[in-house]
């Protein structure tokens, strides 16, 4: 039986059947999918030896430090304005200089984190630069933000017109609260910090009404798999440093969304898309969106570790490599954006891959289109179970996909700095990108680069 749960703040009232903390307590236990993995897992010496951590650590330093900040800082920062452009090919010209919505949070988190984490590596003068990038970005993005209802515009011009008004994508506001509560600690800004509660509260309430429909879904109401993300990776950044109660219940909820009812054990996946009870939706019931699942996991891993919740980590990684298993192309290699359990005749939507004028048309089980944001998921991912566990299998899956992506994401091989961010099965080459990446591989760089640091002292 499906507890139901009650939401804070959205109006919805729903019995209890069981008391959430005594659920997460037992959690660990009670929850590891019963289907099996399909790689073994001899035991064994662990695979990383101390030579190839520090190979590896100097591989991230130098993709960080020596090749990724340095594109942003000379294509993709508007140092006069303040704020991020991201619509740029691989060599760093821009498509156009309009800053969207999703990009300044998560630039402004980019920068106050390597602020307040990576002092003792940036050179001289850095440190307080990339304090001044956040500061400037916040700035010239909260004079835009919120409006009267509490949300910002979805897109902007260079010089900051309202080129796109809001019309309903909340999800921004989960990136403009990640990034100004990072740039609160950094400032000591006890306002911004507050704020930063005030408008995760709101947004919280906002996407758990019953009327609420998210962008993503196909009809109101329906519960999405990347909302519980997004609210828990504000929850547990706040929670390590600031305590409130409110956040704490917030973070629970995620939690038991992620785990119990997100989760389909008929098939041993996540389903992105659930009906506002937690019921499953038959067209949606062997659908899971891989690449989600591994970034909602880990971030459950991140939170049960602030906890010291043994039994929740046990878990995550048991169905971190169960969703590895089934998601990985054991043939071409990468990770499939989709898949439809047991569906041979499932006809995908067309999708367009950066420049191609001409969509891509699959049908099968297996959505192949190969996403670097995804790939990025898998590589903290599985560091993360490494570092807790020292298993093979997650060793194995994070040489192949950083294989994956130097070989076939990476630009460096043609002298850029810039990655393909989607391609076919095979790894086909799609000759123009519309836009990079200012989050998913920088926080994956940055992320790893300290898991790195500290297997190495361990």
């Amino acid at each position: 039986m499906v507890p139901a749960v009650s939401h804070p703040g959205n109006g919805v009232t729903s019995s209890i059947r069981h008391d959430r903390r005594s659920w997460l307590k037992a959690v660990g236990g009670s929850l590891v999918s019963g289907a099996t993995c399909l790689a073994t897992d001899p035991t064994g010496k662990p695979p990383l030896e101390p030579k190839a951590l520090a190979g590896w650590r100097d591989h991230y330093a130098e993709e960080l430090f020596a090749r990724a900040l340095p594109f942003w800082d000379r294509h993709g920062i508007d140092h006069q304005r303040g704020g991020f452009q991201c619509a740029l090919d691989y060599d760093g010209r821009q498509v156009d200089s309009n800053k969207f919505h999703w990009y300044q949070g998560r630039g402004i988190w980019v920068y106050s984190y390597l602020h307040n984490h990576f002092k003792d590596r940036l050179p001289g003068g850095q440190h307080q630069r990339t304090l001044s990038i956040a500061r400037k970005a916040a700035n010239f993005w909260l004079k835009h933000g919120p409006d009267s209802r509490g949300w910002w515009p979805e897109l902007l011009s260079r010089d900051g017109r309202v080129l796109q008004a809001f019309r309903g994508d909340v999800y921004s506001a989960f990136t403009t609260i990640e990034g100004c509560q990072e740039l609160a600690f950094a400032t000591d800004d006890d306002a911004l910090r507050d704020q930063s509660f005030r408008w995760l509260k709101q947004a919280y309430g906002q996407v758990t009404r019953r009327d609420y429909h998210d962008p993503y879904a196909k009809k109101p109401g329906w519960r999405v798999q990347g909302i519980w993300i997004y609210v828990l990776n504000c929850c547990t950044q706040m929670l390590a440093r600031w305590d409130d109660k409110s956040l704490k219940s917030m973070a629970d909820t995620c939690i038991e969304a992620l785990l119990e009812h997100h989760h389909n054990p008929d098939i041993g996946l996540n389903n992105e898309f659930l009906d506002h009870d937690f019921g499953r939706i038959p067209e949606e019931a062997n659908r899971c969106l891989v690449g989600h699942c591994l970034q909602g996991l880990w971030h459950v891993v991140k939170e049960a570790h602030r906890r010291g919740d043994r039994g929740i980590e046990r878990t995550c990684h048991e169905r971190i490599r169960r969703h590895l298993d089934i998601g990985w192309d054991h043939v071409h290699g990468g990770l499939c954006e989709w898949v439809n359990v047991g569906q041979f005749d499932y006809e995908w939507g067309p999708q367009k891959l950066g420049s191609q004028t001409i969509p891509l048309k699959m049908k099968g089980e297996y959505n192949y289109v190969k996403s670097f944001w995804a790939l990025n998921e898998v590589l903290v991912a599985t560091l993360v179970a490494y570092e807790s566990t020292r298993a093979r299998w997650a060793a194995r899956y994070f040489t192949m996909a950083q294989d994956i992506a130097d070989r076939h994401f990476s630009r460096r091989a043609h002298g850029q700095a810039s990655y393909r961010l989607a391609t076919d099965r095979r790894f086909r080459f799609v000759p123009r990108s519309t836009r990079q990446d200012n989050y998913h591989p920088l926080r994956r760089m940055m992320l790893n680069l300290q898991a790195l640091d500290r297997l190495a002292k361990s």
